[in-house]
């Protein structure tokens, strides 16, 4: 039975038929050689889901300027004939599943940098990028004429590459958003001043596009609001979408938010499910073509309603589909339960920031979708066995993992129930998905048969009794206790008693030692109880390694609610009523020490002489958090089934 009959119900964009409502949104994952072209990697990561039952790809920015228009290193090109044979594999890749394939013409006009495109990036008028900080080269009108011509001459590429059509980035600050907006076009000529004159070179491109190669679809990704003083808003974007409908344009799908908006483009974890959907639903009523719409959509049951209150004709998606490739088509079969979670950690965006291929924290596979294509169930006639020790991430996914390749598999836990530290890290506020993520975990355990052992301490005498033939041990972290004098006060806690509230700590002076994500979570937690918090840390600055747009957000929080924050400061000693500090004494009801943690390897230690084949993963073989922790899970079913092949 088909769930969520509206969602996956089939649409018409123009003259072609969409098998469902559901469309991979041209997210950006930096998996393109270095000289712009097709990989297998790309290859593989877009018929994963195209395999896993979207009905529409658009595959990600594709620079029609090469080298001015590139916005990363590893960017698709789409600027040259060459380009073509493996824009075709990737296409017909994608068309072998039923899916439809468009790609999106990108120009990123002044948000790039010179280290990028080897030349001064351009614009329609000399204003930097704040967050780039790089002067652009104003364009002239004959250089904006040849890359309208640019843009044109990549749709025949994209013709011949067999897409069913191309969309236009007119979102996120990149070149046509540039021109569209008031912001950023402080041109004079026929290019700038009022709205017409900003949309001119927009409507240029897609009436070119339309007029030079007719039976090719065209979407245009429009900022319906930039959310920044003097940029694009939902009364201009309106007016836009008209025009565009006018010029021939088959669809206009929906998003917001520019570099300078913060947080409005790529969301933290406290932005509720498809918050931006008014958006797209505004637009809906000034046009009759298909209007896409979307923005942390999620769960399949709000997406469905969104089609069947006619908010949109199509819903996106971008992070839910990089945790899941199959999201589609378990949605569809009625397996909610089994979609991989999204946690809204944003490190996939932090990955291709930092110039690398994108990675995602709860789906090891994705990008690597060519690399870990191995044989499930290779080892089942083997009849070979694995136990593994601790259930937190790297734990229960090197369970599934080693089940998947036919091992029989026990997991045992000392603890009454698994999780690990995925228990104490889902209990700070917005952390919820970390609680979904490892309910998804356990209920994959328990429909793959791995034998799970709670309240079960795993040591040598159980190794004698029952001898598997491979042992990993993924025993996570502990708590790093510093040697600060006083630390054994009654008024000093650590993370876990705060989280689970051993004490009800309401209207009292609370100082936080330590100031790294932990720490900075703890205090925002204990705002709720109305606290008057102090953040005490050594190094410059809080929460340095977290991901930078939930950084942000966790910082506005602190800030909001007044927590005073005491970086490149040291504890010296914990005294009755007060931390004493190299810097003065800071008064105290209670004592929070948040200093980190440190690997857990102490059973390592006494196994590893004890068996042949004994592997360290997880936090117990070094601080990684989540993502390294399932890579290292996922990673050991292939890595046991090569050790079992040729030993």
């Amino acid at each position: 039975m088909k769930m969520f009959p509206y969602l996956f119900s089939p649409a018409y964009i123009s003259g072609i038929l969409v098998k469902n409502r559901v469309v991979l949104a041209p997210m950006s994952v930096g998996y393109a050689g270095l000289d712009g072209g097709v990989s297998d990697s790309l290859i593989a990561y877009y018929e994963a889901r195209a395999k896993g039952g979207v009905g529409l790809v658009i595959v990600e920015a594709a620079s029609v300027d090469n080298p001015g228009g590139r916005g990363n290193f590893r960017q698709l090109n789409i600027d040259h004939p060459r380009c073509i044979p493996g824009l075709e594999r990737l296409a017909s890749a994608i068309k072998a599943y039923g899916s439809r394939a468009l790609i999106q013409l990108f120009h990123a006009g002044r948000q790039t940098t010179k280290n990028i495109t080897g030349i001064q990036p351009v614009a329609p008028s000399p204003l930097a990028c704040p967050h780039i900080k790089e002067i652009p080269r104003v364009l002239k009108i004959e250089e904006i004429r040849d890359i309208e011509n640019k843009f044109i001459r990549a749709a025949h590429y994209a013709y011949a590459a067999g897409f069913d059509g191309v969309e236009l980035n007119a979102a996120h600050g990149y070149l046509i958003n540039q021109f569209l907006s008031s912001r950023t076009n402080k041109r004079q000529d026929m290019y700038g001043g009022s709205l017409p004159g900003r949309m001119r070179f927009l409507l240029n491109i897609a009436q070119g596009i339309k007029d030079a190669v007719p039976g090719l679809v065209l979407s245009v990704r429009l900022n319906i609001d930039d959310f920044v003083p003097g940029g694009l808003n939902l009364r201009e974007s309106a007016e836009i979408a008209r025009e565009l409908e006018a010029a021939g344009t088959d669809a206009i799908h929906c998003s917001s938010g520019t570099y300078e908006s913060g947080l409005t483009s790529i969301e933290p974890a406290s932005y509720g499910e498809g918050w931006r959907i008014y958006l797209a639903e505004e637009i809906k009523k000034q046009v009759k073509i298909p209007v896409i719409a979307g923005g942390v959509v999620k769960d399949p049951g709000f997406a469905d309603q969104v089609i069947k209150k006619r908010r949109a004709d199509f819903v996106f998606l971008a992070r839910s589909l990089l945790a899941d490739s199959d999201w589609a088509n378990k949605a569809r079969a009625g397996k909610r339960e089994d979609i991989r979670p999204c946690i809204m950690c944003n490190n996939c965006a932090d990955s291709y920031f930092r110039g690398v291929g994108v990675s995602c924290t709860v789906n090891p596979q994705a990008g690597r979708e060519k690399q870990l294509k191995y044989y499930a169930g290779s080892l089942k006639k083997n009849n070979y066995s694995a136990v593994v020790v601790g259930s937190g991430p790297a734990g229960m996914q090197a369970a599934l993992s080693l089940r998947q390749q036919g091992l029989d598999v026990t997991l045992y836990e000392k603890d009454g129930r698994p999780g690990g530290l995925l228990n104490l890290a889902s209990i700070p506020p917005y952390k919820g998905r970390i609680a979904m993520l490892r309910d998804f975990l356990v209920r994959q355990l328990n429909k793959s048969g791995v034998e799970v052992l709670l309240n079960r301490t795993y040591g040598p005498e159980e190794l004698k009794k029952r001898r598997p033939d491979f042992l990993v041990i993924a025993t996570g972290s502990k708590p790093n206790k510093l040697r600060i004098k006083g630390w054994e006060r009654e008024h000093c806690l650590d993370l876990s008693d705060v989280f689970n509230k051993k004490i009800e700590i309401i209207n009292r002076k609370v100082v936080v030692v330590g100031g790294g994500e932990s720490g900075c979570e703890a205090a925002d937690f204990l705002l709720a109880g109305d606290n008057d918090i102090t953040i005490v840390e050594e190094s410059n600055r809080l929460a340095a390694k977290m991901e930078r747009k939930n950084r942000r957000d966790l910082m506005n929080r602190l800030q909001q609610g007044k927590v005073k924050m005491k970086t490149g400061t040291r504890v010296m000693e914990i005294g009755t009523g007060e931390v004493l500090t190299d810097d003065g004494s800071v008064e105290a009801d209670y004592v929070v020490l948040a200093t980190g943690f440190v690997p857990d390897n102490d059973l390592y230690l006494k196994l590893e002489k004890e068996h042949s084949w004994v592997f360290l993963i997880g936090d117990a073989f070094g601080l990684q958090g989540i993502k390294g922790a399932l890579l290292q899970g996922e990673m050991i079913g292939s890595a046991v089934t090569r050790i079992a092949r040729y030993s």
